[in-house]
């Protein structure tokens, strides 16, 4: 079968089912990066988003982050509550797309702005936030998979 009849065109419905999963509705969120002999790792992180914009606080010293620095290519999964006793029967959602560090002067307003959304999320997040180490990246979507249940899954490619 082909990939294109393996899954339903994601629709408003749904698009807004994605929206409420990813307003801070999900139970647990995971990154996962290519590290430098191909092998997958994925490690849990706590997104920020805002306006639909997806951001990282992340250690530059970190391996996922130096997986980033190589290749930016990444996946980010967000599980929702498990309510079902077939537990691979459960709301989840995978982004694909890529990372970019962005630039912002720790002692600016932006930064601070984001610090603060961060901390609402991540609590101590504003104190690390301002480590040497530690910078924001954005998240930027080309594929979206949801998935909320069994023979449910619906994807979304963005250019």
């Amino acid at each position: 079968m082909s990939e294109k009849g393996l899954y339903k065109k994601i629709d408003p419905k749904i698009k807004q089912k994605i929206s409420a999963l990813l307003d801070n509705a999900y139970e647990q969120a995971a990154l996962g990066t290519i590290d430098k002999n191909q092998w997958p790792l994925v490690t849990k992180v706590i997104p920020l988003i805002i306006k639909n914009n997806i951001y990282l606080l992340l250690s530059d010293l970190s391996e996922h982050t130096k997986n980033i620095v190589a290749n930016p290519a990444v996946s980010l999964y967000f599980a929702a509550s498990e309510n079902h006793k077939s537990r691979s029967n459960n709301v989840r959602l995978t982004l694909q797309g890529t990372v970019t560090k962005l630039s912002l002067d720790k002692k600016g307003r932006s930064f601070k702005l984001l610090v603060e959304k961060q901390s609402t999320v991540d609590i101590g997040s504003d104190m690390w936030a301002y480590f040497d180490d530690f910078n924001f990246y954005e998240f930027h979507i080309k594929r979206q998979l949801y998935v909320e249940g069994f023979a449910k899954a619906y994807q979304e490619l963005i250019e």
